[in-house]
């Protein structure tokens, strides 16, 4: 498929309360934002006829009273709602569907006996786990090492990005940290976590749930009230392939088949791109992705963002919610919520002006090895 533009749209969103220690168990957040998703899309029940759903668990659909062709259950960690998208444009394009729920509803900071999950353990990254590498924060940090001996980005390059992304989402109510700005001097006191990660430099997990409701652009059309996004190109790549040419710590991601293929089938250049939202577990993860998108040179990361470059009215305006650093946790859902809002006119005081086209990215899991990460790009656009 060369050309994606045009065909899918997002006709349904639904997100709800975010933030930690709701009480509230998963899937009764995945409930909330499925009705929210069916009130803003104008439909009932009956339209959704497929259903994915970020886990690796089957859904109990009884309780979210539907009665789909079919469940899926999908899970590639932080790249699990691209992956959604994908799968949810090809059953709607092979006609295994014609509106399909896209959900996610997790409660990892609610204790289990108020009916969460408790919050997550470590995790291994393959094999490495057995001589004590373990948790995301160590297998980033090589990335961030890597990139300091090479271009000598400092802890205040990475600082800069937290400071940034707090400060969007200290103007945003629906953040956790609204009204909470940070300075560098804070971000250089907080606590080290794995060299050179601060605390200030890692996100965290929140409670919350979202949904998509994905239909085809020509019934899109005929639904009244509706105000459609549209998926205009996505495409995918996979880090394993750089650990294979023993070249893995330079690349955050193996971005580069995901946005020429992206970009390809949306038919639009970076230059066009209105705003970015990224996958950001982690300081080093926003400014490896606009080195590697290409929004400022390989090394430049750091001075870029420290200059003004991610802010709302800078060169590209970058996780202007607050990102999962500041805003919420959605497991890769996260950028796509704000990119939703923005191309919506939803953002607040950190809106895009004339936001028309936005670009997200998705990253997580990992094929066998510590940094393997997959990587999902999504351009989203509010016309076909």
């Amino acid at each position: 498929m060369e050309r994606l533009r045009g065909q899918i749209a997002i006709v349904g969103i639904g997100v709800t309360q975010q933030g930690r220690k709701l009480g509230v168990t998963g899937l009764e957040l995945r409930r909330q934002a499925l009705e929210l998703a069916l009130a803003d899309a104008g439909v009932d029940r009956s339209a959704i006829d497929g259903y994915i759903h970020a886990s690796t668990e089957r859904e109990d659909l009884r309780y979210l009273g539907l009665s789909p062709h079919f469940s899926w259950a999908v899970q590639s960690g932080g790249a699990t709602a691209p992956c959604s998208f994908a799968m949810a444009a090809g059953a709607i394009l092979t006609g295994q569907a014609e509106m399909i729920a896209c959900g996610y509803g997790a409660a990892p900071s609610t204790p289990v006996e108020s009916g969460g999950v408790g919050t997550y353990g470590a995790y291994g990254y393959g094999y490495p786990m057995r001589v004590g590498m373990v948790g995301a924060a160590s297998a980033h940090a090589l990335h961030a090492r890597w990139h300091m001996d090479h271009y000598g980005t400092t802890s205040r390059h990475l600082g800069a990005v937290a400071v940034q992304l707090r400060d969007h989402a200290s103007k945003r109510p629906d953040a956790v940290t609204y009204g909470e700005p940070i300075t560098i001097e804070q971000h250089q006191a907080s606590p080290m976590i794995v060299d050179p990660f601060r605390l200030l430099d890692c996100c965290r997990d929140t409670d919350g749930g979202s949904c998509f409701l994905l239909t085809s652009a020509e019934r899109a059309r005929s639904m009244p009230g509706v105000r459609p996004l549209y998926l205009l190109g996505m495409g995918f790549g996979h880090n394993i392939r750089n650990w294979h040419e023993r070249d893995l710590y330079r690349y955050h991601d193996d971005i580069a088949p995901a946005a020429a293929r992206a970009f390809a089938q949306a038919g639009v250049g970076l230059s066009d791109i209105d705003t970015a939202q990224f996958y950001d577990p982690f300081t080093i993860s926003v400014l490896m992705q606009l080195e590697h998108y290409g929004f400022c040179k390989p090394g430049q990361g750091g001075p870029f963002v420290e200059e003004g470059g991610i802010a709302v009215d800078g060169v590209i305006p970058v996780n202007t919610g607050g990102g999962q650093l500041s805003g919420f946790y959605a497991q890769g859902f996260t950028p796509i919520i704000e990119a939703a809002r923005q191309l919506r006119g939803e953002a607040g005081a950190t809106q895009v002006s004339g936001a028309r086209l936005a670009l997200t990215s998705g990253h997580g899991l990992n094929g066998g090895i510590q940094n393997t990460w997959s990587h999902g790009t999504l351009i989203l656009g509010n016309e076909a």
